[in-house]
């Protein structure tokens, strides 16, 4: 059998994290980027395609894909055309991604294409397990629940896992760098009310729990990749607040964060009380599934 897999957003945050143990447990990783150039000299470690129809060759002959790509949703303000760049940056490649797998012939091919938790949309104090439906209620909820569906398309011929990836906690990348940032300055904040729910994972864990997806058959369907002990917005303020030895009880009220962070706010200031149902059924170990742990580490580097 081959151990050929295809990344897309293998040169991002994420992606050249899960890239790094992928080679490590003994993958050949085919790095995708919309700038391989510039990619392949970051990382001359592995090699690197861009996004032409190469993609479809490379995807055919490896038979497993890692869907992982997407433009930040925190790198710019939420123009019309920034909106529409996040939604063709998820789909499209995960539309080529299972026609091409439609044409392999590679034996048990699997796709693993990254979701994430605002696909539930806005969920209260309700607790939301995998089964959850996704709705079309927020913009990159709306973005989400197109990409699943055109991965799941492929769930008839092939085994496809939809990671629904909560906000991924980390001291290189992702909102914890700018969530710290005003604990830093002396005085941390509380994003509007504090009492939504954050569904939170450590980058320690979603790679794992990524990487252990690939191997284990028993993952299908939509996977919940977030902690096991879900956090409301105030709990994460707190944690910050205690670790770094700073006051963290100022409110930040939600239209101020709303003019702040403009679209990315949605992710922020909505209630997503997700839970790891399918990922602790089949015995999956997190590293750090307390909050206060998770930030500790984080915070020490």
């Amino acid at each position: 059998m081959s151990n050929q897999i295809v990344v897309t957003g293998a040169a991002g945050w994420i992606g050249g994290h899960v890239c790094r143990v992928l080679r490590r447990l003994g993958w050949d990783v085919v790095g995708v980027s919309r700038s391989p150039e510039v990619a392949r000299e970051k990382h001359p470690d592995r090699p690197w395609i861009g996004i032409g129809s190469e993609l479809e060759t490379a995807v055919q002959h490896a038979g497993r894909v890692l869907d992982l790509a997407g433009r930040n949703a925190f790198e710019q303000p939420w123009t019309s055309d920034f909106v529409e760049a996040l939604r063709s940056s998820r789909i499209d490649p995960t539309v080529r991604i299972v026609d091409a797998l439609a044409r392999t012939r590679v034996r048990d091919p699997v796709l693993i294409t990254a979701s994430g938790y605002p696909a539930c949309g806005d969920g209260g104090d309700r607790e939301l397990a995998d089964d959850a439906p996704a709705r079309h209620e927020l913009v990159l909820g709306s973005i989400d629940a197109e990409r699943e569906d055109a991965a799941l398309r492929a769930a008839d011929r092939i085994r496809v896992a939809v990671m629904r990836i909560g906000l991924v906690l980390g001291p290189d990348g992702g909102a914890f760098p700018a969530l710290r940032r005003p604990f830093d300055a002396g005085r941390g904040v509380v994003l509007g009310s504090g009492r939504q729910w954050v569904p939170w994972i450590h980058l320690l864990d979603v790679v794992a729990l990524l990487t252990e997806v690939l191997a284990d058959p028993g993952y299908r369907g939509v996977v919940n990749a977030v902690a096991p002990q879900p956090a409301r917005h105030v709990d994460l303020a707190r944690a910050l607040g205690e670790v770094l030895g700073v006051s963290w009880q100022h409110h930040v009220p939600a239209a101020r964060v709303a003019r702040t962070w403009g679209g990315a706010s949605e992710l922020l200031l909505h209630s997503h009380r997700l839970v790891p149902a399918r990922a602790l059924e089949l015995g999956f170990a997190f590293a750090q599934p307390d909050l206060g742990g998770a930030v500790k580490d984080i915070v020490a580097g």
